[in-house]
């Protein structure tokens, strides 16, 4: 029988610390922001404190409750003695009730405390410590209702003491030892009213102060929870096109690259001639091709699989349990889709032409990375084959905006490869510099159409400004050419034909023989058609004009040699005067 009291007491007493260990946990965690409604979690403490205090007057309420009716027994006051009694039983049966609002349940609790505390105030009198049972139970009232309630709580406070303090006076109470109060009665009642609900308000502050810091804490834990979750985005995407980036690929391929995820395959992607076009048309052009790419890429990926931008032009998808033939399958669907795509586009420049590569892993003991690197060899025997053909088509859609934007005809670009062709001759250049010479003569000024059409077209002289703009098209070709297998070879030619013969031209500054053979002669030819040509900005002139003006700026701006050589040439030639038309000569020349 002892073991068995002695196991029963055990078990209560770990069944009061874990209470108590539970309210711990409670108070830290709504510290912490941890539990519960984070936008109400003074009431959630509020609730969790009030089930605290519930369970501990459950759990100890027949010693005070069962020892205060005994009390009232000896005395004789049956009466009240029973009334104490079955106010035990009675809040025990509302507290334990869940069909009961839990605000009903504080008020039941809150109003039980007062009235048994107001019996004791007026049964025991000053003994009885009843007033001290009235203040702590308004205080709790701070402690368990909001501040609707509180102030309701208050009222019926004063309200009942106001009620007691008449009967006093009219002698109802004159059995009870509430009388013992005497003449002291409104010093002790109004002095514990003010203690009662001073403490209140203290309670109230500290309730708002908490609340504010509550709302604080949320504000920045909302706010780091937003910077984290951007962090972690930025850290695993591209901020271009949203895809995934490499870091993420790369962590994908350890956890994809298990025995139960096989097959893996891998299809790689590169964009052909994206270089050409940022150095063509702009950053802004070559990242609207690459967003595109980007969709069309993962609108053909199937669930599961993932797709990342892992270079600046260079896409990969990753796909779990998929075979060789599924992955080619889906390449081939890849490429229609662009093909697709390129359909709609008229200017054949801003196709995409994207080189795709294939690999998968079949067996266990095989390693992805060679697998992926098998992708990227075929990638690239891909892209060997198809990027002439797609450097030729931008080349081509290049030149053609060229001679839109410029006002340039194809014509003039004839006319001077003719001339040019004419003083390499006479210089016995080889046919390699001869052939570069003609690819010069048509696309020296390719690199106009990075600059302003209302530049180009503007009539009359430009302001510095504008000129500043202007002088940057030689280095903006160079940068085309450079980016084009077929265009490399004529980069410096085109870079430097705006150099001047003394040393005052663009971009570089060169002088004399530092300047590139080809690059005088396209300058001087350039100049003669140029002035024997109607342009928005001047009309046009006869041959002998604009040889005078070439032989005015030999040494300055032009060769000297090469000047006497190609008017030579010129003067030589028969139908100088029919090739071009005579106009007036202007006051001033133009060269742009």
């Amino acid at each position: 029988m002892n073991q068995i009291i002695r196991q029963k007491i055990a078990v209560m007493m770990g069944f009061i610390k874990m209470r108590l260990k539970n309210l711990r946990v409670i108070i830290f965690n709504i510290k912490n922001n941890g539990e519960g409604n984070r936008d109400q979690d003074l009431n959630y403490l509020k609730n969790h404190l009030f089930y605290d205090i519930t369970f501990y007057f459950i759990l100890l309420g027949p010693i005070l409750f069962f020892y205060g009716a005994y009390l009232f027994y000896e005395e004789g006051k049956y009466a009240v003695s029973v009334m104490e009694f079955l106010l035990y039983f009675i809040s025990v049966f509302v507290l334990l009730n869940h069909k009961i609002n839990l605000r009903i349940k504080k008020l039941f609790f809150l109003l039980i405390g007062y009235f048994a505390s107001v019996l004791v105030l007026i049964v025991a009198g000053p003994m009885g410590a009843g007033m001290v049972c009235v203040t702590v139970v308004l205080v709790l009232s701070g402690s368990l209702l909001d501040k609707k309630w509180v102030l309701k709580f208050i009222v019926f406070n004063l309200f009942a003491f106001l009620v007691i303090s008449i009967l006093m006076i009219s002698g109802f109470f004159n059995e009870f030892a509430i009388i013992d109060y005497g003449s002291r009665w409104p010093i002790v009642a109004i002095s514990s009213q003010i203690l009662g609900i001073g403490l209140l308000f203290v309670i109230q502050i500290i309730y708002d102060g908490l609340e504010k810091q509550a709302k604080i804490i949320i504000r920045s834990q909302k706010s780091l929870e937003v910077s984290e979750q951007k962090y972690r985005y930025l850290s695993y995407h591209d901020h271009l096109t949203g895809l995934y980036n490499r870091l993420f690929w790369e962590e994908e391929q350890k956890r994809i690259d298990i025995n139960e995820q096989l097959p893996i395959s891998i299809i790689v992607g590169d964009i052909n001639g994206i270089k050409l076009m940022n150095d063509a048309f702009g950053h802004e052009a070559g990242d609207r091709m690459i967003i595109e790419t980007s969709r069309i890429m993962k609108n053909s990926c199937q669930k599961g699989e993932i797709v990342a931008r892992t270079g600046g032009d260079e896409f990969s998808i990753l796909m779990p349990k998929t075979s060789r033939e599924a992955a080619l399958k889906q390449m081939e669907e890849i490429k229609q889709r662009f093909a697709a795509h390129n359909r709609r586009i008229l200017n054949e420049a801003f196709h995409i032409n994207v080189a795709l590569g294939s690999g998968t892993k079949e067996e266990p003991h095989g390693d992805l990375k060679e697998t992926i690197k098998r992708a990227e060899l075929y990638m690239n025997q891909r892209k060997l084959l198809e990027q002439r053909s797609s450097h030729s088509a931008i080349i081509a859609s290049i030149k053609a905006t060229m001679y839109e934007k410029s006002h340039e005809t194809e014509e003039h670009s004839e006319r001077l490869a003719a001339l040019s062709r004419m003083i390499g001759e006479a210089l016995n250049l080889s046919q390699i510099e001869l052939d570069n010479l003609e690819l010069l003569a048509t696309l020296h000024d390719i690199g106009k159409v990075g600059i302003d059409d209302r530049i180009l077209a503007k009539p009359g002289k430009l302001t510095e400004k504008e000129w500043i703009e202007m002088k940057k098209h030689p280095e903006i070709g160079y940068r085309i050419a450079c980016a084009s297998p077929e265009l490399v070879s004529i980069s410096e030619y085109i870079l430097c034909h705006h150099e001047h013969w003394d040393g005052s031209g663009y971009p570089k500054g060169l002088v004399g023989e530092e300047i590139p053979l080809l690059s005088r002669i396209i300058a001087i030819t350039d100049a003669y058609d140029a002035m024997t040509e109607n342009r928005v900005y001047q009309k046009a002139t006869n041959c002998q004009n604009a040889l005078a003006e070439i032989q005015k700026n030999a040494g300055s701006q032009f060769d000297p040699n090469i000047v006497s050589l190609f008017v030579g040439i010129m003067q030589k030639n028969p139908v100088c005067e029919e090739m071009f038309s005579i106009n007036r000569y202007p006051e001033k020349m133009i060269y742009k």
